[in-house]
């Protein structure tokens, strides 16, 4: 006996299938006529729909969601072809026959089957026409776990037959059998239709479940919440998963901010209710697919559910836009229910809805697309619930990393902490990956619903975003898509990505070789040591790694070092002829190298044209405090926000102080720092005008070196004492000349974005310096405050700001939100 061939790669599964609905491949002493069959295939080639070659009606198109406008084009020309009888052309007899054993009675010859959903809960769904060509349809489970749930389908359609209802309909059971659950069709026979927006139809069902259903119990008590607590601690304690820790952490921290002791409202929910669950009548909705149908669910669970679905996997909204319209369906339609109740029901859904489904997912073996798309969906309306508790920039980081993660697209570099998702405060992330990744990443990030301001350098071997959140919290990210220094490519970025492994939790980064390679070229190709963190995370090694870090340099370079402590200290000439080696590899040929260097040069012109940096001035009398805040300024400028930083004294300084010129540079600076300021005895009119002559041409022509040498490439400059002294402390520079002309030659002169006049009590500054008198101390402060209130509404494009200086920590503070306004 023999049996026809199977050439395809699902006869497995397909014959496994066949044989749950009582068929087998057909043998030659078979005596009945085998049946074909016909398969349509989803896009990565395995068989989504199957149904007999004789099927004269496309009943497989039951199993699609046709809510879109090219999902109903596609279902109307599957239909045509059927009409038309041509569907026998555009859909081939699979190969193999198949016959009958008889052990499914209920099952006919002309059927369609979809062969299933892969994970633990896949299915089979069967659609057959009975005598009076009703549709019925059967459930065949595929696993335990869909076993389980097909059961609970079943008990739920058997409890709802019992009770009345008025805005709903759902399948009657047939038949509901451990292996099968059979039930009718509930398609209206009229004026059917589907919709991804929420229709009367879709309400009047919420309306009257929360009426016939409502109950109010304390959240601790609920089998629901005692379900969200056990998922979510299950999932946290996974230790070998493809679930990302970031998302696995936001739930948990979603779950300390309910409070288990309210009492809450929860009503019946279909649990699984989408567009593509239920069919529009005129008069009804009618419900199918209840496998997920909970008793007592919180307030708005499938309100929440059918935008959720819709918006993330079918419309691609933001989540962002997801939660406007959640909230104005929800004001508009239960305008009884509270603010609170709200955001309680909201976030009850997001724990429960995605933990038990990350359950699910970290049991599968295979994740489709949408699967991707769920877990960016969910990650952002987490971030959304969780932006009042959660520091923005460690949400970001959670989403950012657990992006690179599911998509498998890089790695993290020169990655140093116990655990990546938790870098130091003021350090910043460089993640390696494909050029395509590195612009989609950079978007998502400008994009980030935290985000106040992004802003974006493009250079030639990798973008950076610096984020800058809106709670003040700040992250720059190096986006690289080349290892470049210069035009030299220190690393092949291919084969770093394609021999990547995992830190904890993870986290994906280079593999260890290509670590040490990389931070060791990056730091000796720019002439500098290995800083002492990146030395001792690789001395943490176990000694055979660094004896492989050690020999790899010899295979690779034919460079012979004693110890890892060696190879971090920077040796000129062993750097010479290190560079000659990198420049000689395969990956820097000669017209490589020179078309990177015309790429370099043209990042590094147009880097002039973003003029991302601004100037910065305080001034004061000695003893204000301006020393002591710069030094702050400057030190969070660095670390907090990433900028590079620039201090100047008083003036440019392009032309060097007048004493210069009489005893040198030397013995004038020994001189400068000897003398107290304002004890110059100068009152000629001649002389102050040579002197303030001299010294404005410094200011005129150092405000161009300035913008070329500094802010157009970003940098920051803080001034200590600006122009502002010419005008009301002209004594200071030995100058003695009228306010009013001073005062106007400043149209002439930069005007900086942010000035700060510190300012205090007399007592006080005499605490902490006793250079000037206290009459003198009010005068000048008094003329401060009257010439920044001038400047204030003469100039609306900078910003004069007065402080008095008494509490370091709240100046700082209000200083650093007028700075936080200016980076962009």
């Amino acid at each position: 006996m023999t049996t026809s061939a199977i050439l395809y790669p699902d006869q497995e599964q397909l014959t496994l299938l066949l044989a749950k609905l009582g068929y087998q491949p057909a043998s030659t002493d078979d005596q009945q006529a085998p049946m074909q069959l016909r398969g349509l295939r989803n896009p990565d080639g395995s068989l989504r729909w199957v149904w007999s070659a004789t099927l004269r009606q496309p009943l497989f198109l039951d199993f699609y969601n046709a809510s879109s406008l090219k999902a109903q084009l596609f279902c109307a020309l599957i239909r045509l072809l059927f009409a038309c009888g041509l569907h026998r052309w555009f859909f081939r007899p699979l190969p193999g026959r198949w016959m009958c054993t008889g052990v499914a009675e209920w099952l006919p010859t002309d059927f369609a089957l979809f062969t299933g959903t892969p994970g633990p809960y896949r299915k089979a769904v069967g659609c057959y026409l009975d005598e009076s060509g009703q549709r019925v349809f059967a459930k065949l489970p595929l696993t335990p776990a869909a076993a389980a749930k097909v059961q609970t389908e079943a008990k739920m359609l058997l409890q709802l037959a019992t009770r009345p209802s008025i805005s709903f309909r759902v399948p009657t059971v047939v038949a509901a059998e451990p292996t099968v659950l059979l039930q009718r069709g509930v398609q209206p026979a009229r004026r059917a239709s589907r919709s991804g927006h929420f229709q009367p139809q879709h309400l009047a069902y919420l309306r009257e479940q929360l009426r016939a259903t409502s109950v109010e119990r304390s959240l601790a008590i609920t089998a629901f919440w005692q379900a969200v607590q056990q998922q979510v601690e299950m999932l946290h304690s996974l230790a070998d998963t493809r679930i990302p820790y970031g998302i696995r952490t936001k739930l948990q921290r979603l779950l300390e901010q309910v409070q288990p002791e309210q009492t809450i409202t929860l009503a019946f929910a279909h649990g699984d209710f989408t567009p593509w669950n239920c069919w529009l009548a005129p008069d009804h909705l009618a419900l199918y697919d209840l496998e997920f149908a909970l008793p007592e669910a919180p307030l708005l669970y499938d309100l929440f559910h059918f935008h959720v679905q819709q918006g993330i996997l079918v419309s691609r909204q933001s989540a962002a836009e997801l939660r406007k319209q959640l909230w104005q369906q929800a004001r508009t339609h239960f305008a009884s229910i509270s603010e609170q109740q709200l955001q309680l029901a909201l976030r009850l859904y997001l724990l429960h809805q995605i933990s038990h489904f990350l359950l699910v997912y970290h049991a599968q073996q295979e994740w489709h697309t949408q699967v991707q798309w769920l877990l960016t969906g969910w990650n952002e309306l987490l971030t959304l619930e969780l932006a009042t508790y959660v520091e923005h920039r460690q949400l970001c980081l959670y989403d950012l990393l657990d992006t690179l993660q599911v998509q498998s697209a890089g790695v993290v570099l020169k990655q140093r902490a116990a655990n990546a998702y938790y870098p130091a405060p003021t350090s910043d992330v460089d993640l390696l990956l494909p050029l395509a990744q590195a612009k989609q990443l950079a978007n998502r990030l400008q994009s980030y619903p935290l985000v106040r301001s992004a802003g974006v350098r493009q250079q030639a071997h990798m973008v950076s975003v610096d984020c800058l959140f809106l709670d003040g919290s700040f992250l720059s990210v190096d986006l690289l898509h080349q290892m470049l220094r210069k035009a030299v490519q220190m690393l092949d970025e291919t084969e770093v990505l394609a021999h990547a492994g995992q830190a904890a939790f993870g986290v994906p980064v280079p593999a260890l070789r290509h670590d040490f390679e990389y931070t060791w070229l990056f730091y000796w190709l720019n002439q500098s040591d290995m800083p002492t963190g990146h030395l001792q995370h690789f001395e943490r090694c176990a000694p055979q790694d660094q004896r492989m870090l050690l020999d790899y340099l010899v295979d690779k370079y034919d460079l012979h070092f004693e110890s890892l402590a060696s190879v971090a200290r920077y040796q000129p000439l062993i750097a010479e002829h290190l560079h000659y080696l990198v420049s000689t590899q395969p990956g820097n040929s000669y017209l490589r190298r020179q078309w990177r260097t015309v790429r370099y040069a043209l990042s590094t012109v147009i880097s002039f044209f973003r003029p991302k940096g601004f100037v910065i001035t305080f001034s004061g009398v000695d003893g204000a405090g301006k020393s002591t805040v710069i030094e702050h300024i400057k030190e969070r400028l660095e670390k907090k926000w990433r900028k590079r930083v620039v201090v100047i004294r008083h003036r440019p300084s392009v032309l060097p102080i007048l004493s210069v010129w009489k005893y040198g540079r030397a013995e004038a600076e020994k001189r400068a720092v000897q003398t107290l300021p304002r004890q110059g005895a100068n009152q000629k009119l001649s002389s102050s005008l040579l002197r303030f002559s001299y010294y404005y041409l410094d200011y005129l022509l150092g405000q161009v070196v300035v913008w070329l040498k500094y802010t157009c490439r970003g940098h920051v400059v803080l001034y200590d004492r600006y122009y502002f002294d010419f005008i009301n402390d002209s004594r200071r520079s030995n100058i003695c000349l009228p306010e009013r002309l001073t005062s106007a030659l400043y149209t002439f002169v930069n005007k900086p974005r942010l000035n700060f006049f510190l300012y205090a009590a007399p007592e006080e500054i005499l605490r902490r310096k006793q250079e000037l008198s206290g009459d003198t101390i009010r005068e000048l402060t008094q003329k401060y405050q009257a010439l920044f209130g001038q400047l204030s509404g003469r100039y609306r494009q900078s910003q004069y700001v007065p402080i008095e200086n008494n509490s370091l920590d709240a100046t700082l503070t209000l200083i650093g939100q007028y700075i936080q306004q200016e980076i962009k």
